[in-house]
């Protein structure tokens, strides 16, 4: 064991000075142990580890007056009210609109509204696989009132700190929500729900708002003054400010990007205050094992909701949930890195961190539910050896173990959990 971390920390020292590069780093060697310490044997090298989709829609309000909104939906708003926002834009006197959408790949139906000035819906159900664009010339409803409930789409996102050696893949490390809707032609309200903290270290979190820049915002802000560097009104310390220095809420990423410093230390952002015993951090895990004591916690997962205005002339419509780039940041070999999806796997948002090499399971995954049940401490997410799957989402022709090796088997996995091998609580 000690030789592959060995390699590993070669590894780093390669990537952050480039002297070593020649003489101390195999990157083969290196690819080799990651997928020694990977809990699947054949990952597929096609696998893009997306469970969500995010389409650019047409859509076309010919015939329709009046309409001020557009509403992407699961289902139709008129007779379920269970029906789950996938995507939204302003019209502002247009007779088409292009608008951004994110949704489950497991979707199957949509529904498209048009909603005018006084609240009337109308709907159409289009196929999303046939086309990108929607009218409404066969609508299913025209100018209904809905009641006012909805349910807002989340995604959970799951994060592991050991980047970039192996990780213990339990993917508990932080588990974050996070929520989105327009609430005005300018303002985007974006909810982040902490769940978990299953890290030994210091991880700060931040969003990067992909494809807008700094200077598109004209104000960002917390409801009710609220903060996850804040506890019970104690800030949290500078002295302890080992990653995150910034305390600005909107900060400029490398490529003058838009970014939210969400929190500083993910331990303290729980709201339970850190404390130290003779100069050493005592680090509790929150909400991945049933144990209460010194080290193993329970809290309420906190939620914070940002109000972002941004300036006029910024196409919000081409906003949408999917295209939020969130990422933990963790110090290690003197530097700061920065864990995120797939999707933006080699994105440098505020550090100038070696980019990710994906050559077996990813450091952090996006799941398309706000329901779902991350693993206890030190139990695999899933895995899959010699033909066998285990971990907490193990289930026969539905396990994450089967997914990670075909990217088109098992897609339904998040649905299917070990009760006992995942936290309920």
């Amino acid at each position: 064991m000690y030789n592959k971390w060995h390699i590993l920390v070669c590894f780093c020292c390669a990537t952050l000075v480039s002297s070593c590069v020649r003489n101390q780093f195999n990157l083969e060697r290196y690819e080799d142990i990651i997928q020694e310490m990977s809990p699947v044997d054949n990952v597929d090298v096609d696998h893009d580890w997306q469970l969500i989709t995010t389409k650019t829609l047409m859509v076309d309000l010919y015939g329709l007056e009046d309409i001020e909104r557009v509403q992407i939906l699961t289902d139709n708003p008129v007779v379920n009210d269970q029906a789950t926002i996938l995507g939204e834009a302003y019209v502002e006197d247009k007779t088409s609109i292009f608008m951004s959408v994110s949704y489950p790949n497991l979707q199957e139906t949509f529904y498209a509204a048009a909603i005018d000035s006084e609240g009337r819906y109308t709907i159409v159900k289009f196929d999303l696989d046939d086309s990108s664009v929607v009218d409404f010339d066969n609508p299913v409803a025209s100018k209904a009132k809905v009641g006012g409930y909805y349910q807002v789409q989340s995604f959970s996102y799951l994060f592991e700190e050991e980047y970039p050696e192996a990780g213990d893949y339990d993917y508990n490390d932080v588990v974050v929500h996070l929520s989105m809707r327009r609430t005005a032609p300018r303002v985007v309200r974006l909810s982040v729900k902490l769940n978990a903290v299953g890290a030994t270290q210091q991880l700060a979190f931040a969003i990067n708002l992909s494809g807008f820049k700094a200077s598109d915002i004209a104000k960002a802000e917390a409801e009710d003054g609220a903060s996850f560097d804040n506890v019970s009104g104690v800030d949290f310390p500078d002295q302890m400010r080992i990653i995150m220095k910034q305390k600005d809420l909107l900060l400029t990423g490398l490529s003058q990007e838009a970014v939210l410093n969400i929190f500083a230390d993910a331990h303290w952002a729980t709201g339970d205050k850190l404390s130290t015993d003779y100069g050493v951090m005592t680090r509790s895990l929150y909400n991945v094992t049933y144990q209460n004591d010194d080290t193993h916690r329970t809290f309420i997962p906190r939620e914070i909701t940002y109000v972002l205005t941004f300036k006029d002339g910024v196409d919000l419509n081409m906003l949408s949930l999917g295209k939020f780039d969130p990422f933990i940041i963790k110090g290690y070999n003197s530097a700061n890195w920065e864990v995120h999806t797939y999707a933006y796997h080699n994105s440098k948002v505020l550090f100038a961190y070696p980019g990710q090499n994906i050559v077996s399971l990813p450091w952090a995954l996006s799941v398309p539910t706000s329901n779902f049940r991350w693993p206890l401490h030190a139990v695999k997410l899933g895995g899959r050896k010699e033909g066998a799957s285990f971990g907490a989402y193990h289930t026969f022709d539905h396990s994450f173990g089967e997914w990670a090796e075909d990217k088109d088997d098992a897609t339904d996995w998040y649905l299917y959990p070990d009760q006992s091998e995942v936290y309920n609580k």
